[in-house]
């Protein structure tokens, strides 16, 4: 199931990477992204031309993007033959390999263990919606961002909807025949486990170049912070903006190869700038206010390019011609960021007030620790500390302490100040939601903690030279030609693999992900399944007829059906445009057999099967009296009882039929 899904959020994007003429760690960095980016955009477009959802049209789209790149690049971009970096030596590529693969241990671990069973979902708002738009996808073979709103009665542009998430979710059941809540932990877990340290490691790569200790470290600190990922899958759950996040680290790498601002890493520039593009694409059908990440992110890398290429013409006498023409990126890229950054932003919504004064949300940046969470570790605090200083100290990197600046600013505007026009204007395009903004934090605490890892290992190496100067003295070390000091290096690499492993899994985070563990169990106080209603789902989807219509009180989880059984419900999620006739059988359809009214709206809307799953609601109250034509129907003639496990009932509708 795992290796499934791996293959669907990598093997698409490799194709498209290697087209564009990215290689090695390049590549693969760059894979999940750009998967996201084929996916989102063949979904889209299949709907207009008719095709399914299925991994055929996300295969075949890859292909014929993959083609396309190729023959522009061979034609148009490529780097002449002195100016190709070279390749990353096989020291590298381990170190950066074993990063993920230790962090994303952690993270998985992590995450397995707060989900519990492969069949839990997550027992919050959000998830109704999420649940059930995999599911529609499934069905309906469309996985179009356009389209997706489609489901719970919105019509043009309100239909639309970055469906990518979602649309991945229905290919993991499409391909491995599992069930909706299966797929949507496996891909959860792959985009937590797998996207995100790639995805860090990479833009570690391109920021410090080739650096095996900074890369090492990256991998082993993705999973330190509560804030990202294990944050999203608890609040919300926000999955699809989960997914972005993921993805943006490798969107800003891709940003810094289009202004050559990588390090010991050099792209053509019409890949790099494509790169860019796709990149775009990918975060804004996995979530549109991810793109404005980017832009805040990277502007202050845009203008530091601006700043730096005039004295970079005179020192190493670039070609006018390229500074230009990056100059001309770069500048375009800064007016479209404002732009965006005006448009880009959803209805006014701000339901959550500050959590903290100002002076306290401070605090809460500095030490990676958002939303009132303890210190998570002391040695990630320090090592942020010595990257911090160790930017200050080299000259290089200052952009990304701006950038830091710029998102602790309005976390700090979020957390800390009190609702108004100021606070709406900059962090409205998050939903104002400072969990949102928290997601953000971890990865400047990544970056910078692994710079302040490699200037540490640096310093105590006796290599501090090579550190500011960043001339591969790493490296070559690393991969010398007395085997005995190779082998030492690679003994050093392990142990402090080793020790940021340790230091980074603290009880903070465990007791935090012990806490997240009840949103995912069935039969708590605040769960909208219980185990009783999941094994009436389980029976109802062998049971019954494919072209049932169920209704129920979506506020107590009975709209979940769909998501379990794939028959319709009257209503899919809890706020949604419903008919005349659907409000009219919420309303009355107890009354059926002997209302005229409810009898007209029964046929009308094809409702067959009623769930009824108690009083507890999603949200205290929230459902109570909303639909009372589903109240009290075991007294009512216009149903019979046809299956019960303990309190969970479902009904037969057997008038008006």
């Amino acid at each position: 199931m795992l290796l499934v899904t791996v293959a669907v959020m990598v093997v698409p994007g490799v194709l498209l990477s290697l087209g564009l003429g990215f290689r090695r760690l390049i590549a693969v960095g760059l894979a999940p992204l750009f998967s996201v980016a084929v996916a989102g955009v063949a979904a889209v477009l299949g709907s207009l031309i008719g095709i399914r959802w299925s991994i055929w049209l996300v295969l075949g789209a890859s292909v014929v993007f993959s083609a396309i790149a190729f023959v522009l690049t061979r034609r148009f971009g490529r780097l002449p033959r002195t100016e190709e970096p070279r390749p990353d030596g096989t020291g590298v590529l381990a170190a950066a390999g074993a990063g993920v693969v230790l962090g994303g241990a952690l993270i998985a671990w992590r995450t397995v263990t707060l989900i519990g069973n492969p069949e839990n979902i997550a027992q919050r708002f959000d998830n109704v919606f999420h649940l059930n738009a995999v599911e529609y996808i499934v069905s309906t073979g469309d996985g179009s961002s356009l389209t997706l709103g489609e489901m719970t009665g919105n019509t043009g542009a309100a239909a639309v909807y970055p469906a990518a998430w979602h649309s991945l979710a229905a290919l993991v059941v499409q391909v491995t025949g599992t069930s909706v809540p299966i797929a949507v932990n496996a891909l959860n877990i792959v985009i937590a486990a797998v996207v995100w340290p790639l995805s860090i490691v990479l833009l570690a790569r391109i920021v410090a170049g080739k650096r095996p200790a900074v890369l090492l470290a990256a991998g082993v600190l993705s999973a330190a912070f509560i804030g990202f990922p294990y944050l999203m899958m608890v609040w919300g759950p926000l999955f699809p903006y989960m997914l972005s996040v993921a993805l943006l680290p490798a969107a800003v790498g891709s940003v810094l190869l289009a202004v050559g601002m990588g390090r010991q890493v050099r792209a053509a520039v019409l890949p790099a700038v494509l790169a860019v593009l796709i990149a775009v694409a990918a975060l804004g059908l996995s979530h549109m206010s991810t793109v404005n990440s980017l832009l805040l992110v990277s502007i202050p890398a845009l203008a530091w390019a601006l700043v730096r290429w005039p004295v970079t013409v005179s020192r190493i006498r670039t070609p006018l011609g390229a500074v230009i023409l990056k100059s001309g990126i770069a500048l375009a890229g800064l007016g479209l960021s404002v732009i965006l950054w005006l448009k880009l932003r959803p209805v006014p919504y701000d339901v959550w007030g500050p959590h903290q004064t100002p002076g306290g949300a401070v605090g809460e940046v500095l030490s990676y620790s958002p939303m009132g969470f303890p210190l998570i570790s002391l040695a990630v605090s320090v090592l942020g500390l010595v990257g911090i200083i160790h930017i200050l100290r080299s000259g290089h990197h200052r952009w990304l302490l701006v950038s830091f600046a710029l998102v602790g600013y309005l976390y700090v505007v979020d957390a800390g100040l009190e609702r108004g026009p100021w606070r709406a204007v900059l962090t409205g395009i998050w939903y104002a939601d400072t969990n949102r903004l928290a997601a953000l934090l971890p990865l400047f605490g990544v970056l910078l903690g692994a710079l302040g890892t490699g200037a540490a290992v640096t310093w105590l190496a006796g290599l501090r030279t090579a550190a500011t100067k960043g001339d591969g003295t790493e490296e070559r070390f690393l991969g010398g030609r007395r085997s005995a000091r190779r082998v030492g290096y690679a003994a050093g690499l392990t142990v402090l693999a080793l020790l940021l492993a340790v230091s980074t899994q603290t009880e903070p985070l465990e007791t935090y992900l012990e806490g997240g563990e009840q949103f995912y169990l069935r039969d708590t106080p605040t769960s909208i399944l219980s185990s009783d209603e999941y094994e009436l789902l389980e029976r109802a989807d062998q049971s019954l007829p494919e072209d049932a219509v169920i209704a129920g009180n979506p506020w107590n989880g009975s709209t979940l059906a769909f998501a379990f059984t794939g028959r319709k419900v009257l209503s899919y999620h809890l706020f949604e445009t419903q008919s005349p006739a659907a409000i009219e059988v919420s309303e009355s359809l107890r009354d059926a057999a002997t209302d005229p009214r409810a009898c007209d709206a029964v046929e009308e809307t094809g409702v067959s099967y009623v769930l009824d799953f108690g009083t507890q609601y999603l949200v205290e109250g929230g459902g109570e009296g909303l639909f009372p034509g589903f109240d009290d129907l075991a007294d009512s003639d216009a149903v019979r009882l046809v299956d019960e496990q303990g309190a969970a009932k479902l009904y037969e509708v057997v008038v008006c039929q």
